[in-house]
């Protein structure tokens, strides 16, 4: 039985079949060859609502929605004006700006593509304007938006908190340090990479532009205090701090910037339906097909085999990685996470003593390297398609990032007080 439902997945995924409707027809495909009833279908419908049964997951529409907002009312953009006043005037400023700009963007968005696509609007033809190579430039927002996932409040982060009944503010903090960490790894590699290229120096900003731009980053910044301190002060809580980006977002967009337009909320609200809808569908779909899983023991024969080829926790995580790392690159991260971790979550906690919170930013971390890596990286997709180069062009000049965000990922996961050190710190692990 477990045979006909792995070639069924797999050869629905080679076809390239959504993964939500994969995932579906796989999990059909095994509830016939368990029961041959149709009315053991009746299943299905229960299972997928099942699945969505969670408060926490209204987070993810409304940190889209306030991504989307503030990409279409200037607040990426004045970010990005911010972090260039700082360091646009070091050789190869631009590439650190992109960098910083993509954290500080993802701090109030949550959604990898989203971020690249922000400030890579923004960003790309500034670069190409200052004679950046365009696969350089396109690279660095792949590899930006990808380590970026683990900065809070990462949408994946908070699947894997629901998936693995874990604190959703303790797995932001968690992510908090191994983000500072794939940021700063970035940004060095993108100084020496400049160095290397002899790129030039962004042109001098007037002090009086300064000033303006320093005073317009104010409210912007001041969003990231309120959304992250209020989760942390306990103001309020996760979904409760969705809420408050998209209205605060809104506000400044609309009111205060008056850049955000009719049409371009329009827009926003779209791309919210449109994203949403595509995570919710994986994520109803992916509940009915774990429960056929455990229904076969999947999980329990998949632990077994691992935990007898893997005598300590050092190996474990290596398989771990190795098998996300692969998984990353013809898959998704919201199924990549839906589907493996409930099976390596047991295995890793009961056999081996690892912190789910631990094992959830391992897992991240990894899922974040997917989203630049072909055929599947999303991230790498939309850098490219807003710089209008072929994926080909960029891949050679991607792979100095990508090494690097391995051996900060190898960091990660061999060193779990970097991770569960603000965990600790505030009582959530």
């Amino acid at each position: 039985m477990e045979i006909v439902i792995i070639i069924t997945f797999v050869v629905l995924l080679c076809l390239s079949v959504p993964i939500g409707i994969t995932l579906a027809v796989t999990a059909m495909v095994g509830l016939l060859v368990i029961a041959p009833d149709p009315d053991f279908l009746t299943l299905v419908p229960m299972k997928f609502i099942y699945g969505l049964d969670s408060f926490t997951l209204l987070t993810i529409p409304l940190f889209i929605m306030a991504g989307a907002i503030m990409a279409e009312g200037g607040i990426a953009r004045r970010i990005v004006d911010m972090a260039m006043v700082a360091f646009g005037r070091i050789r190869g400023g631009l590439g650190i700006v992109v960098t910083i700009a993509t954290f500080f963007f993802g701090a109030i968005c949550g959604s990898g593509s989203a971020k690249t696509a922000a400030v890579g609007s923004v960003m790309i033809g500034e670069m190409k304007r200052n004679k950046y190579p365009a696969p350089f430039a396109t690279a660095l927002f792949a590899a930006a938006g990808g380590a970026s996932s683990l900065v809070p409040p990462s949408i994946d982060l908070i699947i894997i908190g629901v998936i693995a009944g874990i604190s959703i503010p303790g797995i932001f903090a968690a992510g908090i340090l191994p983000a500072l960490l794939n940021g700063v790894a970035l940004i060095v590699l993108a100084y020496v990479m400049a160095r290397k290229l002899k790129l030039p120096i962004a042109p001098k900003i007037p002090w009086r532009r300064k000033v303006k731009i320093l005073l317009d980053s104010i409210l912007p910044m001041l969003m990231i205090v309120i959304v992250i301190g209020g989760i942390y002060g306990g103001v309020f809580t996760p979904t409760e701090a969705s809420a408050v980006a998209v209205v605060y977002g809104f506000c400044l967009s609309f009111f205060i910037y008056k850049e955000l337009t009719v049409e371009g909320l329009k827009k926003s609200l779209l791309t919210t339906a449109s994203l949403t809808g595509v995570v919710l569908l994986v994520l109803g779909t992916a509940s009915i097909f774990s429960f056929v899983l455990t229904f076969e023991r999947v999980p329990y024969l998949i632990g077994d085999f691992i935990t007898r080829f893997a005598p300590n926790w050092i190996v474990f995580l290596l398989y771990v990685n190795i098998v996300f790392f692969i998984l990353g690159m013809v898959m998704d991260a919201l199924p990549a996470i839906i589907v493996l971790l409930p099976i390596v979550l047991p295995v890793a906690t009961r056999s081996f003593g690892i912190d789910p919170i631990h094992l959830g930013i391992v897992v991240e971390a990894n899922v974040g390297l997917g989203m630049i890596t072909p055929p599947v990286g999303i991230c790498l997709f939309v850098a490219c398609g807003i710089s209008k180069i072929p994926i080909e062009k960029s891949f050679r000049i991607l792979v100095p990032f990508l090494l690097v965000l391995l051996v900060t990922l190898l960091i990660i996961t061999y060193f779990p007080d970097i991770t569960m050190y603000l965990p600790r710190l505030m009582d959530y692990a």
